[in-house]
């Protein structure tokens, strides 16, 4: 498979002066976090960062996930960064203590946690909190028996149990989060736990590079997993790690875009993620990682990265670029340089990239066809699916992941490509909380729920993730990779297989996802692109039961 290079010229996609980006925002995020945080030592909650919780009381209970806050905090606190007032700063130390130890006092008694509702014990939201937590003791120089005892509880926890469905990045932090563990504790235990769960996310790797989360493959997603495996190489000193990482680090370069962006609607759970420290570690060997690392530099520079900006989501990538700056890589082999045609087709994946100097389209059979498209000088073209309302109210997607749609990709003389896909639309409902249905989820967990957590959680990513229900509309699509102008021709058969249904209202969407997935639905500029409304198709579709749209971009 050739190697994708970066489009940049050597010195701006090498230049160190780039590192400082990684510190941008930096002042604003630890004041956010600061203001976050309970910082009454009198109150039950100091040291909470969850502000839905202990200020607005809109939460009957604090979300851990939050509690990933502390890292930056003790980062700053322990580190010496440009413009950082919070060096040594007593009462910052203070605080990122208070929030360890308000961790280990709101967990439940087995050590486990909640992030969504009462008793979910949720996985995520504790290796997340365990990770950022363990690796501030260490930078806070503290030694104390309440929160060890804590560590203790949350890794036997981690120990014995598991969690519903394949997600790569959240058994790849549990790896981290037990391997720091068994550095401040010293116990054998907890370092062959978190072997058992390298080698479960070793086997979660398709021979295409990729890392499964929820059946397919998620660029965005893909870099949580290489940052904890990069961070675990270091630490470990494990070669059986040095493959899947250099295959790894392989697939996610190509889904690095001309502007400097990456991945996004056409991942498995449609992120766009990205990670920058375990590109910074592996930066130093991998041409593919430093030009992850230094793409991700030159979007912050331009504003075309992803902005994670609500206080569930900031504190991920806060302290992990402050990593990324601390651990910023001297040594940078030379992008590739290669100019030829690149066309990569992930049969396994469902994902189809074809990239011509700064013009590049990737595509998703497994989301029937769904892509984004790049033109110099030209904003990104996002097409996030056919999205249907019938006379009923009922709306439908055409984007629901199934790698095992049938689809057809060629790739025909002059570099051109043709790419057919086809499916069914999915039923989308909207999802909202009401009171009767919090009021229902929660009296149930307290009832029954909390000794049948993973048949809850089963049965919650059934209806909000992983479920369909099909309806009768089809879409057959077929999208043509051509030279010159033209560069994009997309050809979209709608039918109606039912002589009962009928629309009311359709369009082709942007930026949406149909799916829950908590880190979507952010910022960035290709959100800004107009969707494309189809009123003069609608009336042609329930008259002949079906019609054909041709655009050309």
């Amino acid at each position: 498979m050739p190697r994708a290079s970066f489009s940049q010229s050597d010195a701006l996609a090498r230049d160190p002066r780039l590192r400082e980006r990684y510190l941008d925002g930096l002042a604003d995020g630890i004041a956010r976090l600061l203001g976050a945080i309970d910082r009454n030592p009198f109150r039950p909650t100091y040291g909470c960062l969850d502000r839905q919780f202990w200020h607005y009381r809109t939460a009957c209970f604090p979300s851990e996930m939050y509690q990933e806050g502390v890292l930056p905090l003790a980062m700053v606190y322990a580190r010496e960064l440009p413009g950082n007032r919070w060096r040594d700063c007593p009462r910052v130390r203070e605080l990122a203590l208070a929030g360890l130890r308000f961790a280990a006092r709101s967990c439940h008694r087995d050590g486990s946690c909640d992030d969504y509702y009462p008793f979910e014990r949720a996985l995520g939201a504790a290796v997340f909190s365990l990770q950022a937590a363990a690796k501030a003791y260490t930078l806070l120089a503290i030694d104390d028996p309440e929160l060890l005892e804590w560590f203790h509880r949350r890794a036997g926890w981690l120990i014995r149990h598991e969690e519903s469905g394949n997600l790569a990045n959240h058994h790849a932090l549990a790896a981290l989060g037990l391997w720091r563990v068994a550095e401040i504790t010293g116990s054998q235990a907890y370092r062959q736990a978190a072997e058992e769960r390298i080698g479960r996310v070793l086997a979660w790797q398709d021979d295409e590079g990729w890392f499964e989360e929820y059946g397919g493959a998620d660029p965005g997603y893909q870099t949580v997993t290489l940052d904890c495996l990069a961070k675990l190489r270091r630490a470990t000193g494990n070669e059986r790690l040095d493959e899947p990482i250099r295959r790894g680090v392989r697939f996610a370069r190509h889904f690095l875009h001309p502007d400097g962006s990456f991945a996004g609607e056409y991942g498995s759970r449609g992120t766009s993620h990205f990670y920058p420290h375990g590109m910074e570690l592996l930066a130093a060997g991998s041409a593919e990682a430093a030009d992850l690392a230094d793409g991700f530099l030159n979007a912050l520079a331009r504003g075309r990265h992803a902005y994670f900006s609500d206080d569930r989501l900031f504190a991920h990538r806060l302290g992990n670029r402050i990593e990324a700056y601390l651990d910023w890589s001297p040594v940078r082999p030379k992008p590739a340089g290669d100019e030829r045609p690149i066309f990569a087709h992930f049969a396994n994946a469902g994902l189809v990239v074809s990239r011509r100097g700064d013009r590049q389209t990737v595509v998703s059979t497994a989301r029937n066809g769904i892509f984004k498209h790049f033109e110099p000088r030209m904003p990104c073209v996002t097409d996030a699916g056919l999205v249907v309302e019938t006379d009923d109210g009922a709306v439908a997607v055409s984007q629901s992941h199934d790698r095992r749609r049938a689809a057809q990709v060629s790739l025909e003389d002059a570099g051109r490509v043709r790419i057919a896909v086809s499916g069914m639309l999915d039923a989308a409902p909207a999802e909202t909380a009401t009171p009767l249905k919090q009021s229902i989820l929660h009296a149930g967990m307290w009832l029954v729920g909390r000794w049948f957590r993973t048949t809850v959680r089963r049965l919650l990513q059934r209806r909000l993730i992983t479920g369909r229900r099909p309806l009768p509309i089809r879409l057959d699509r077929t999208i043509e990779i051509l030279e010159g102008s033209p560069s994009l021709r997309v050809t979209d058969a709608v039918e109606l297989t039912s002589p009962v249904i009928s629309i009311r209202r359709m369009a082709f969407g942007t930026d949406h996802q149909a799916a829950y997935v908590a880190a979507c639905g952010v910022y960035q500029d290709s959100v800004l692109q107009p969707w494309t409304e189809l009123a003069e198709q609608v009336e042609t579709l329930n008259r002949d039961r079906r019609v054909v749209i041709v655009r050309e971009l």
